[in-house]
């Protein structure tokens, strides 16, 4: 008869013999629902019957079996627990064992931290110090737990994050952050920066033009993409070259160009803003998104638009939704958040906040201007506090729109340029 996956009310082993292979007697024994159900028939020698036989067990296999399972639950226990620490311990780990060291660059396990720590947003803020004749910038890492708390609060500048070339000779400008990648260029270098790891990879641009950059990261290919555009004028006629790097392999490639011109073209903050997998978007004439790995464009304007105004609009990213903020008639700053990207009936408005919240924090603000120029920094997952940046004095703002009350963030240090702020996630993702 066939014992395996069968369960049986009544069950009787006869065995004239001992079992003669391991895990016989418990699969013909474990047939049985119940004890009392079941009955053991065996003879010994000279066909007398006994209560006692043998049970043949490979002890080779529970060692072996032992060891294996023991070792794959310690490496994954331990993965998971590691994938929830800071990087500086995980690369302080790396010279304890083979198994750390090689647990840092394994693919899979930097995509698990990253999961983990994009729970814990920050904004990576550019701090400027004047020194004699000269201008030094470096960036700061501002978690947002600590942003929310506001309280007065003064950063410590740390001589690494300066943004200058290991000799000092020259600086750099920042292009955007992606993944815990911090985008760098001067002149024809280019620069992949991981604050976090201190790693970074430089490259050399084939095109000396002069572009205006944005960087984002296409996760279809798994490749770090650079777009860069720039407006010529020939015979009075305008119009926009438009490319994108693959930094995986350093190769530049020629796409269409925008089908209408920038709204603005040297203006470096928020030149397009990266919004999930696979786009970068703009703020033209019309709201445009490219789709970096099919190339191609699509209008995103909301129907809903206001009146265009007379004041360059901020494109962003808040709750993982692309949003824009603009000024309405000079009395309002209003945002907009398309809930489902690429499609049209999904905006909404999500914002509308009257200046007087804000002349009421800095009444200079009303001597000299009629409306404020905003940047959208960051919305809490719950939607009822925002932190906004403004342009004129290069404060930072934490909005509360559930008693529609206005606080200046409390980072006393001095010279923070707010408005060239972006989103940063410590990450160990790699550089190259």
């Amino acid at each position: 008869m066939t014992i395996n996956k069968q369960s049986l009310k009544h069950v009787v082993v006869y065995l004239p013999t001992p079992v003669f292979s391991h895990g016989q007697l418990y699969v013909a024994v474990s047939r049985a629902r119940s004890k009392e159900g079941l009955k053991i028939l065996m003879t010994g020698e000279d066909d007398e019957n006994t209560n006692v036989t043998s049970n043949v067990v490979y002890e080779e296999v529970f060692r072996s079996y032992g060891r294996q399972t023991s070792v794959v639950l310690l490496n994954e226990l331990m993965t998971e627990i590691l994938s929830l620490l800071p990087v500086k311990p995980l690369m302080q780990f790396r010279c304890v064992n083979k198994f750390y060291n090689t647990l840092v660059f394994d693919p899979h396990f930097i995509q698990m931290h990253l999961k983990n720590f994009a729970r814990n947003p920050n904004l990576m803020v550019i701090a400027r110090q004047y020194n004699f004749n000269s201008v030094d910038d470096g960036v700061v890492n501002l978690p947002i737990s600590l942003l929310l708390k506001n309280s007065l609060t003064t950063i410590y500048y740390d001589p690494y994050y300066r943004l200058t070339n290991e000799n000092g000779s020259y600086h750099w400008r920042v292009i955007g952050s992606c993944n815990g990648l911090i985008c760098l260029y001067h002149g024809s270098r280019l620069c992949l920066w991981n604050p976090a790891t201190r790693t970074k990879s430089e490259f050399v641009l084939a095109s000396q033009e002069c572009f205006v950059f944005s960087f984002g990261y296409d996760s279809l290919n798994g490749n770090n993409k650079l777009v860069a555009f720039n407006i010529t004028v020939k015979s009075g006629n305008a119009r926009s070259v438009v490319k994108v790097l693959s930094l995986k392999d350093n190769y530049w490639r020629n796409i269409q160009c925008f089908p209408v011109l920038p709204l603005y073209k040297f203006v470096r903050t928020q030149n397009g803003v990266y919004f999930s997998s696979t786009t970068i978007n703009w703020a033209l004439q019309d709201y445009f998104g490219l789709d970096y790995y099919h190339l191609n464009y699509s209008s995103i304007t909301p129907e809903k638009f206001y009146k265009v105004s007379r004041h360059q609009p901020k494109p962003a990213v808040l709750m993982d939704c692309l949003c824009f903020g603009h000024d309405y008639e000079e009395t309002y700053f209003v945002i907009w958040q398309m809930k489902d990207f690429g499609v049209q009936s999904s905006w909404i408005q999500l914002f509308k906040i009257t200046y007087k919240n804000f002349f009421s924090c800095y009444c200079d603000f009303a001597m000299y201007s009629t409306w404020l120029d905003f940047l959208p920094l960051y919305l809490s997952e719950n939607g009822d506090t925002l932190i906004l940046a403004n342009n004129e004095e290069n404060e930072g703002f934490i909005y509360n729109c559930r008693d529609d009350r206005v606080e200046k963030i409390g980072i006393t240090n001095k010279n923070m340029l707010w408005f060239e702020a972006w989103d940063y996630v410590e990450s160990l993702v790699l550089t190259h």
